[in-house]
């Protein structure tokens, strides 16, 4: 337990502020909104046209100590750290040990300002999503670094070497957290560090030309808010201080019938998942709930008798695809564990870089066909059911639904497209280390419409490339339709 280190520098325990907006928010509007237009992006028919905001002022000065405060509690260090990546902290579920974390992030003022810089009415997605916490302190080990935190924000200042001097955050392996979504679809990041003297801290948003926009990272006490379940980006690794403490609660769309784009494959490999499994199916049951509970509205209200069947139905594929997914999203924890236990988080973080790795090697698909006679099949697995429908729908030329009111349409093909798009489905499934290609022309399809893979080799006009690992797990990882490419927040 924390609380038997030696030179634990957190708070002893206090009695932690009471959250009063008057004293502890000096909200000042953000000076800009950058919006999807100006970065060039298409954004789904259910997207805000706000991908985020420049840094705006959220906590006063004494609402920055009054949450450091709460957040250094021996308690929230003793229940709620981890350190799921080197040189980083993790603080997960403080909202359930502090109740000012809690009554600050949803206090209805607080509430209103993020709905307000978003452009969009929001809510809080789960309580485990209030107040992530990732903090960047020296230390090796999880005591180390929580000795060096104190209430009082650090101003301290160390010395940049050559190499920190000359850091870009844009060239591989040098960023906190690489081109990734997120998790949910609105975040609000707030810097709770002092960062005169920091190199780095930035937000890089890749525009739809691929230029990377780069937006200054917050100063202590501002927030930036982002779409960022609709907008890659990066976060830039920040040098030159002594610490970077930033706290993240993220959101989804108050709004009825507004698909909601949720996952947790960036978060299931640190959290908590007795905790993360109930929140997150009480929270997609609610809305399931409230869909419904729209429709009924809508439909009882009408003066007139007449029956739109297929409004109703679309309504009922939507909600069985919005339960399919919630579903899917609940891997075991038992296959969690023996995902981490074979490969190790960096390696589940590093997939994607693995798997472009092994496509490359000349005799990749020999060696991938020669483990053909012990593959495992697992035909109980609901994702393997779910790879297999997403195939045949592109061999059939249909449509991939990946957003309630809109998805990615497949051109239509000739009869001997169709016939070699049937052959190349036999030869995959008789020899799963294969490629399967669907030869249809003009085909326009975002990485997001099927797995958030920024990297996945989509080439337009010629065809679409769906190729398997020869390893089952990181073949479950990489491919199932509903498991995008693991990344971290």
């Amino acid at each position: 337990m924390l609380r038997r280190w030696t030179g634990y520098s957190a708070q002893d325990p206090v009695k932690e502020d009471k959250f009063d907006p008057r004293v502890h928010l000096r909200y000042v509007p953000p000076q800009k909104k950058i919006t999807m237009q100006e970065l060039l992006l298409h954004p789904s028919p259910t997207a805000s046209p706000v991908a985020g905001t420049t840094p705006f002022p959220l906590l006063s000065p004494r609402g920055v100590r009054a949450y450091r405060k709460a957040l250094f509690q021996q308690e929230v260090m003793d229940n709620c750290a981890s350190s799921p990546f080197p040189g980083t902290l993790v603080l997960r579920d403080a909202v359930k040990h502090s109740q000012f974390i809690r009554e600050f992030w949803t206090h209805p003022e607080t509430m209103r300002i993020v709905s307000d810089a978003s452009g969009v009415p929001l809510e809080v997605v789960m309580p485990t999503e209030i107040g992530h916490t990732n903090i960047q302190v020296e230390g090796a080990t999880i005591s180390e670094m929580t000795r060096n935190l104190q209430v009082e924000p650090s101003g301290e200042k160390l010395d940049l070497s050559p190499e920190d001097k000359a850091y870009d955050p844009l060239k591989a392996k040098s960023s906190i957290i690489p081109w990734h979504y997120d998790s949910y679809p609105y975040v609000c990041v707030l810097m709770l560090s002092e960062t005169d003297g920091m190199v780095g801290g930035e937000t890089y948003i890749k525009k739809g030309n691929g230029e990377a926009l780069k937006v200054e990272g917050p100063q202590i006490g501002h927030a930036v808010m982002l779409q960022g379940g609709e907008v890659e980006h990066l976060a830039a690794r920040a040098k030159g201080v002594r610490e970077r403490i930033s706290t993240i609660t993220s959101y989804r769309s108050r709004l009825p019938n507004v698909y909601d784009s949720s996952y947790l494959t960036n978060v299931r490999p640190y959290a908590d998942l007795d905790s993360l499994y109930p929140e997150w199916a009480q929270y997609r049951l609610r809305k399931l709930r409230d869909e419904i509970t729209h429709y009924l509205h809508k439909a009882e209200k009408k003066e007139d008798s007449s029956f739109q069947r297929e409004e109703l139905q679309s309504i009922i594929d939507q909600q069985i695809d919005y339960l399919q997914r919630t579903s899917r999203q609940m891997v075991s924890p038992a296959y969690r564990d023996q995902i981490q236990n074979k490969y190790g988080k960096g390696a589940y973080y590093d997939v994607l870089a693995i798997w472009e790795t092994v496509q490359s090697l000349p005799e990749f698909e020999r060696l991938a066909s020669s483990t053909d006679q012990n593959r495992l099949w697992m035909p109980e697995s609901a994702y393997w059911i779910d790879l297999q429908t997403s195939l045949e729908t592109i061999q059939y030329a249909g449509i991939l639904r990946r957003n309630a009111t809109g998805g990615a349409a497949l051109p239509k093909v000739s009869v001997s497209e169709s016939f070699e798009a049937h052959r190349q489905w036999q030869l995959f499934t008789s020899s799963p280390g294969r490629v399967l290609q669907h030869p249809g022309a003009g085909l326009k399809l975002q990485p997001r419409h099927l797995n958030r893979n920024p990297s996945m080799k989509l080439p337009t006009g010629k065809g679409f490339t769906f190729a398997l690992t020869s390893d089952l797990d990181l073949r479950q990882a990489l491919l199932s339709g509903y498991e995008p490419h693991p990344v971290p927040r």
